[in-house]
């Protein structure tokens, strides 16, 4: 062995002729690009050995090897000008370079070349929450093809105990998964792929915190917090830091241990914090070997008016219509918010005519999570001035501005509204004439009216007027004749009466005419017509009217003037 001696109970000589080296050992590889280079150990101090490499692509199993041979100082040895993409598979066998007969070392098993991982583990990651402060952190990622994907495992590390520094360590990780009790704190690591020829650029892991979605609590001066966990912090830690954005975690972590005073301690993070600034904070501890945090809160040590208003209107307004407005706005900063958001003020205001002043003023309040809002009941062309203003416990803040004008009625919607307000009006009065017509004598009852009393000759001489009978025959009897004739009771005469020179005796002379002669042939219905002498000539009381009809009916009628009368046959 070189230049060794040593003492034997036979003989002591020095190996200069003939040396055997062994086969490498503990060969290690790293593949660069188009090159690999192969490592081993070298315990014996071999120096100045001849290598010979012989490989061939793994598609290739069936052809011959390829040979390289060279002399190295070191246990080390490149090969140049492989194909980046492929497997290969090699053997490899040293020699001695200072004695006489050296002798070729046996070849070391068949191995593998896989390539390089070019690409970091995409990781997938899942939490469920127990909501008893602990969380099951589930992590999953993907293999990388063929032929990347030969003997590959992972190395991960993740820091889950948040009051320590140190983080667990899971190595050689043969499979794609793997899941771990964590609390409500972040969960920070990294994870990398590996093989026999070297491994990949590290994928960072970043599980956020549980935060609060709502405003939790302000920390007023003369309130230590938290009070309910007291009595355990003496194996517990606090965990707190400051929002910048509201959900990110910052690098840097304030943790505290409360191993001492717990007042003391919670004066000493007080008294760091800063006012209107929003802070997160922790409480954490082991049961059972499981980590979880006992309590978690948002706070501000102080809380103010927001010191911005919402961001401009975006979109900027969608769907104006004529008597509505959907509004949407960008929230405010957390930094901006100084506070913890309660409402969103929307006030909206009608332009009036330019001598008047702007009237119709209405304020609403919106959601603090919601980022849009419907204006409702505007007045169709319409310009309104909206403001949108954020709101906390200690006020609020400043107002953004913007003008909208509201669509005008189409035509024929104008149309249809003076239609249907005439239609309308006629149903009304239809139903008002249709009760005043039903209800006529309890709504206007009747006026009464005297009783008059109808003379003869004015009945008489609107007979006509009632009705008319049909008479079957008409009898005129002269009651100046003593002695009539009854032949001529028959016979409807018209006679002409004279005044006599003598007084004391009325004459008659008498002028007979046939009623058939007076009338038409077509007589039923005709009036005769009863000529009497002026009343300033004398009254006359000679004549006698008779109607007899066909049921047997006499009526005697006498002309109690001389006006004339007019009977209807």
């Amino acid at each position: 062995m070189g230049n060794w001696r040593c003492q034997s109970l036979n003989t002591t000589v020095t190996l200069s002729e003939r040396v055997k080296y062994e086969a490498p050992q503990s060969m290690s590889m790293a593949r660069s690009s188009n090159n690999l280079t192969l490592s081993w150990d070298n315990k014996n101090g071999n120096k100045d050995a001849v290598i010979e490499v012989k490989f061939r692509r793994l598609e290739e199993t069936s052809g011959t090897w390829k040979t390289f041979k060279k002399e190295v100082k070191q246990a080390m040895v490149t090969l140049e000008n492989l194909q980046n993409e492929s497997v290969y598979e090699l053997q490899v066998r040293q020699m001695s370079k200072h004695v006489k007969h050296p002798l070729w070392s046996d070849w070391t098993p068949i191995l593998d070349v896989p390539t390089e991982i070019p690409n970091p583990p995409e990781v997938n990651w899942t939490v469920e929450d127990f909501n008893n402060g602990t969380r099951l952190l589930k992590l999953t990622w993907g293999t990388p093809p063929y032929p990347v994907s030969m003997q590959v495992n992972y190395n991960l590390s993740l820091h889950i105990w948040p009051c320590l520094l140190k983080r667990k360590n899971f190595t050689s990780v043969t499979t794609t998964e793997i899941s771990v009790y964590v609390t409500y704190s972040a969960v920070s690591g990294d994870i990398n792929a590996f093989n026999k020829v070297g491994k990949s650029s590290p994928t960072h892991i970043l599980v956020p915190a549980k935060h609060l979605t709502f405003p939790s609590k302000s920390w007023p001066n003369d309130r230590l917090i938290p009070l309910n966990y007291a009595h355990g912090f003496m194996k517990s830690c606090l965990e707190w830091y400051k929002l910048t954005d509201g959900e990110t975690r910052p690098e840097k972590v304030n943790r505290s241990k409360l191993n001492g005073t717990v007042e003391k301690k919670l004066k000493h993070i007080r008294e760091k914090m800063d006012d209107y600034v929003r802070y997160y904070y922790l409480v954490h501890k082991q049961t059972d070997g499981k980590p979880h945090s006992t309590e978690m809160c948002l706070m501000y040590k102080k809380e103010g008016a927001p010191s911005k208003a919402p961001d401009h209107f975006t979109a900027p307004i969608l769907n104006v219509t004529t008597n509505s407005a959907m509004l949407h706005w960008k929230p405010i900063p957390v930094p901006d918010q100084r506070g913890f958001l309660t409402h969103y003020e929307v006030c909206y205001t009608r332009r009036g005519p330019k001598n008047e002043s702007h009237i119709e003023t209405e304020c609403h309040n919106s959601f603090a999570s919601k980022t849009e809002y419907l204006v409702q009941n505007l007045t169709p062309g319409s310009i309104y001035y909206i403001h949108l203003a954020g709101a906390t416990a200690a006020g609020s803040g400043p107002t953004t501005t913007i003008e909208i004008a509201t669509k005008p009625l189409p035509q024929s919607v104008i149309g249809w509204i003076i239609a249907g307000i005439i239609v309308l009006i006629a149903i009304l009065i239809t139903v008002c004439l249709f009760i005043i017509k039903r209800h006529k004598r309890k709504i206007f009852p009747p006026i009464p009216r005297p009783v008059v009393a109808e003379s003869v000759n004015y009945r008489a001489r609107n007979q006509n007027m009632y009705e008319k009978e049909e008479v079957h025959e008409l009898q005129l009897h002269d009651n100046c004749s003593q002695e009539p004739n009854p032949e001529e009771a028959t016979v409807l005469e018209v006679s002409e009466t004279h005044e006599c020179e003598d007084t004391d005796e009325k004459c008659l002379r008498e002028s007979s005419t046939p009623v058939s002669d007076l009338l038409s042939p077509d007589y039923k219905g005709q009036v005769l017509r009863l000529e009497t002498p002026d009343s300033s000539q004398g009254e006359i009381d000679c004549m006698v009217t008779m109607l007899m009809y066909r049921n047997g009916l006499v009526f005697d009628m006498k002309a109690y003037s001389t006006e004339d009368v007019g009977i209807p046959l």
